[in-house]
């Protein structure tokens, strides 16, 4: 009688595991957005402090290359290849403390916010959105200026890419760094001239 009793118990749990199981299974997360709606206060803000995180995961690369390259700190026997070659001016592009990708990265989110961004949204006479977007324009510029100073000509693209066909065919021109500089400051003119101070 015990053993049909344990038996029981065990096929109960079994069961209730399985069900268990295939709840796991379902993907209604309501914390991934797949198509955010940047109209929309919280995903917006929430857009922006992806761009932020995206900003802090380039910030480990962006402190290498300048120590290395500045010469403040020395290589020894026990440095990774990938910082010693940092170090000596020969990294390529495996080399995973120099790649371009994580700037444009930033900068293609950034397109993306600036592109998909109402900046009409008033709440009575304040305009509740310009601190954002300026802040995310100001991200745009800082992450192209630093790439422009790495690596001299770039591509200058100020709309969003979100199609493999958009990047493979499209022909970008390359500027350096006081084209860029030029044309980012005008954008962050435009939007003092016409929203005045943001706070």
């Amino acid at each position: 009688m015990k053993k049909i009793i344990i038996y029981i118990m065990c096929v109960t749990a079994m069961t209730n595991v399985l069900v268990s199981c295939s709840d796991m299974l379902d993907t209604d997360s309501t914390r991934q957005v797949f198509d955010p709606e940047l109209n929309s206060k919280t995903d917006s803000v929430f857009y922006a402090y992806g761009i932020m995180q995206a900003i802090q995961e380039l910030a480990d690369q962006y402190y290498y290359q300048n120590e290395l390259r500045g010469e403040l700190v020395a290589t020894t026997e026990n440095t990774d290849d990938n910082l010693r070659a940092l170090a000596n001016y020969s990294a390529d592009t495996k080399n995973r403390y120099d790649s371009i990708y994580r700037y444009y990265k930033v900068i293609n989110n950034c397109n993306y916010y600036l592109a998909h961004r109402d900046t009409a949204l008033y709440s009575g006479n304040v305009n509740v959105t310009i601190s954002e977007y300026a802040s995310v324009l100001a991200f745009r510029a800082w992450a192209y200026l630093q790439a422009a100073r790495m690596y001299g000509k770039i591509p200058y693209i100020t709309e969003p890419l979100t199609t493999i066909s958009q990047i493979n065919s499209s022909d970008f021109a390359e500027k350096s760094l006081y084209e860029i500089a030029a044309a980012e400051s005008e954008k962050l003119e435009a939007i003092k001239s016409r929203y005045g101070s943001v706070n």
